[in-house]
C-alpha cells in the first residue's frame, strides 16, 4: 500500500497554446491585476501556490483567491496533482504563450470603455514591472551604475519620442519582431523538460509603444 502522505497522481496530459485571446469584459478585469500578472510571469514552469508566493513575495494564502479566478477563465491550469501530509497539493501552468485582448473588443455596440479599460491594462503590467523591479533589486541584481567597458548593462530604464514615418514604422516593427522572435522562448521552450543553459538567466523585457497624442489636457 502506498504511503498517502508520499502518494502523487499521474501527471494529466496538458497542452500549452500558442494564444489566450481576451474576448470579454470579465476575462480581462480578471487578468488586468498585478498580483495576477505576476502569477503567469511565474508560470513559466509548473509550481505550487507556495511556489509561487515565494517567487513575488506573498502571502500563499492570499494567493488562493487569484489562482481560482484564473482557473476559471482557463488562463491557468492544473497540470500536477499530489497528495503531501495528507493535502492534496496542485501545480499550475499558463495555458498559453501569450496573452492577447480580441481587437474588436474595444469596438463595437458592446465596445469596453477605451478610456477605462485600456489603462487598467498598462496599469497591470508595468505594475508587475515595477514590482519584479523591486524583488531583484532587493537581491542586489540590479546596478544603475555604469557597466564596465565590453559588460551588460543588469538594468535599462528609458522613454523617449521617436520620430518615423509610414515607411520608417513599418521598418521598425519589423526589426522588433526580428529580434523578438531571436531571443523570445519559442512555444514549449520554457517548459522542456532538459536541463537549462546554466549560464542562461531570466530578464524582464516590457515595451510599451504608441503615437503620442499631441492634444493638450485641460
Amino acid at each position: 500500500m502506498q504511503n498517502l502522505n508520499s502518494m502523487t497522481s499521474e501527471k494529466p496530459h496538458y497542452e500549452i497554446a500558442d494564444e489566450f485571446t481576451i474576448s470579454d469584459l470579465d476575462t480581462l478585469k480578471k487578468l488586468t491585476h498585478p498580483q495576477r500578472v505576476d502569477i503567469l510571469h511565474t508560470l513559466q514552469t509548473p509550481k505550487t501556490v507556495k511556489e509561487i508566493a515565494a517567487e513575488i513575495d506573498a502571502d500563499p494564502t492570499k494567493l488562493y483567491y487569484h489562482i481560482r479566478q484564473m482557473e476559471q477563465i482557463k488562463a491557468i491550469q492544473v497540470v500536477e496533482t499530489n497528495i503531501v501530509s495528507g493535502i492534496v497539493e496542485k501545480k499550475y501552468l499558463i495555458t498559453a504563450h501569450s496573452y492577447q485582448v480580441r481587437e474588436d473588443l474595444f469596438s463595437g455596440d458592446e465596445a469596453i470603455d477605451y478610456e477605462v479599460e485600456f489603462p487598467k491594462i498598462m496599469d497591470a503590467v508595468f505594475r508587475s514591472t515595477i514590482n519584479q523591479a523591486k524583488r531583484s533589486a532587493k537581491a542586489g541584481l540590479v546596478d544603475m551604475k555604469k557597466p564596465e567597458e565590453g559588460k551588460p548593462i543588469s538594468v535599462a530604464i528609458m522613454s523617449m519620442d521617436l520620430s518615423l514615418n509610414e515607411e520608417q514604422l513599418v521598418e521598425f516593427d519589423q526589426r522588433m519582431q526580428a529580434l523578438l522572435d531571436d531571443f523570445a522562448p519559442k512555444p514549449g521552450q520554457e517548459n522542456s523538460e532538459k536541463p537549462a543553459d546554466e549560464d542562461s538567466k531570466t530578464y524582464v523585457f516590457t515595451l510599451a509603444f504608441f503615437e503620442r497624442s499631441t492634444k493638450s489636457e485641460s
